[in-house]
């Protein structure tokens, strides 16, 4: 009897954990069984290792094999166990060296010639491989170099490579910090709504939740898509994150240049392709906007169950997923924005008439629960421009500062000069911001949280948006102006 040990990697979320490969090789009828994984899964592998062990010029062994995945109670489901399968067998037959692959570490899909190709995942065992210190064999084509910063990589191209002598061969990546991904979508292109461009600054500088009111037409989904071209570029950590959640989906071109996503959900998206299920469970959209932007047009048609699922992961940045046999946790630091019509008609408040009866317009507000609406940060109207004025702005040559900068442009050196400003300010004092408030504007909030009648969540969201409006402004301290201008921003 031969054996032979390889290790695997099963996909926990958005971590890893190692899985023994052993296979047996002992006297028998010729059969290849696999243990500790579902039928349907064996039977898919077990067809590939066959083929790509005999088309890549090796022997399938003509006795019987055993290869036990352990431990047998967590998800396998996913790709990535035909390579270590297969490398097992070929170790425990002596058809490749044992002393140049002792304690390997493997993770790769199988073509019916051989060929290895990336697993979706990849990216989670390349980066848990990094932190272990472990030597992990992959397939071949990968900018890998993008992800890591130590040569711990063994690549092949196919089954066949193991014959020859492989060696580390990724370089650490050269490019350092992440350069910003440019942007397409400016804020020059929108005419007029002065109110709403800078309710867009706030929540760009203080990743604020936002909803926007207003007739069809008045520029609402422009208004979200340009928030994108205003946030702060992603750092090397985010980026490698959002390259393993592109991963987990089976994309393998890796990059450091990534903009920040944004994910636009219909109203007719599931609560399990919203936050993510299934069997095996999958990352849903909050996940896949984490670091970005999640938008909800027309907010009201939303499954009133669809929406409160939101609940919890605005609050927590993560989502959990809880099934029988499964335990996941995702990350969902995303950035809500929503849009939605003032009325089942559209029209209600602009020129043109409101076809609504009283009882429709209440009810289509109160489609969006209280608690939803409550963990909203900023709420902002977005009328509708008169056709004269928005014919004129196309008129006018685009307005540049004396410097020659766009609108646009000033904007983002705005916003970067209050970054620059916030993160010194939070070095001097991080107490929590209601312990910041100087005496005037405490009162002044002690006086408007009784009058408004603002739960506890409120009165922190109004405090951390006035802190945002006073950064913006360069402050060193928050006055009750910000506050006034915070309170004006949130939703009745």
């Amino acid at each position: 009897m031969s054996t032979a040990q390889v290790f695997g990697y099963a996909i926990v979320g958005l971590g890893t954990q190692i899985v023994e490969v052993e296979a047996t090789i002992s006297n028998g009828l010729p059969q290849l069984d696999l243990v500790g994984i579902s039928d349907r899964r064996s039977k898919q592998i077990r067809a590939k290792v066959r083929s790509a062990i005999v088309q890549s010029g090796y022997k399938m062994p003509d006795r019987r094999i055993i290869v036990n995945l352990a431990p047998s109670d967590i998800d396998k489901e996913h790709a990535g166990f035909d390579l270590p399968v297969a490398l097992s067998i070929l170790l425990a037959s002596h058809q490749i060296d044992r002393s140049r692959f002792l304690n390997i570490h493997a993770m790769g899909d199988l073509s019916l010639t051989g060929w290895i190709k990336p697993a979706p995942g990849q990216a989670l065992a390349v980066i848990s491989s990094q932190g272990r210190g472990e030597t992990l064999v992959v397939g071949d084509g990968v900018n890998w170099g993008a992800l890591i910063d130590t040569p711990c990589l063994i690549t092949a191209t196919t089954l066949s490579d193991f014959k020859s002598d492989l060696r580390p061969k990724i370089e650490a990546a050269k490019v350092s910090p992440c350069s910003p991904a440019r942007t397409t979508e400016l804020i020059d292109d929108i005419k007029g709504q002065s109110a709403a461009k800078r309710a867009l600054a706030i929540a760009a500088l203080g990743r604020h939740h936002l909803l926007l009111s207003g007739p069809p037409g008045s520029g609402k989904t422009m208004l979200a898509k340009r928030l994108i071209g205003l946030l702060e570029p992603l750092n090397r950590e985010q980026v490698i994150e959002l390259n393993c959640i592109a991963s987990l989906q089976g994309t393998n071109h890796f990059r450091l240049n990534l903009p920040r996503p944004f994910r636009e959900v219909h109203h007719s998206t599931s609560a399990a392709a919203l936050i993510g299920g299934g069997n095996p469970p999958k990352p849903g959209e909050i996940t896949k906007a984490h670091h970005g932007i999640l938008f909800l047009d027309e907010l009201p048609e939303f499954s009133h169950q669809v929406l409160n699922q939101l609940r919890q992961p605005m609050e927590s940045g993560t989502i959990e997923i809880h099934r029988a046999h499964h335990h996941l946790q995702y990350p969902a630091q995303f950035q809500l924005v929503a849009a939605m019509n003032p009325c089942p008609c559209g029209w209600l408040g602009s020129a043109r008439p409101c076809s609504c009866l009283g009882d429709a317009i209440s009810r289509y507000q109160r489609k969006v629960s209280g608690p939803i609406m409550d963990r909203i940060d900023l709420q902002v109207s977005v009328p509708a421009v008169k056709p004269e004025h928005l014919l004129e702005e196309f008129k006018k040559l685009p307005v540049t500062e004396p410097e020659g900068q766009t609108e646009h442009e000033r904007l983002g050196s705005t916003l970067e000069r209050a970054r620059r400003f916030r993160d010194h300010r939070q070095s001097l004092d991080d107490r929590p911001l209601p312990q910041q408030l100087q005496s005037e504007a405490l009162a002044f909030m002690t006086d408007a949280a009784n009058r408004l009648q603002l739960s506890g969540r409120s009165i922190q969201k109004v405090v951390s948006i006035g802190r945002t409006i006073a950064d913006l402004g360069l402050a060193r301290h928050v006055t009750p102006q910000h506050l006034i201008e915070a309170l004006s921003l949130r939703p009745n």
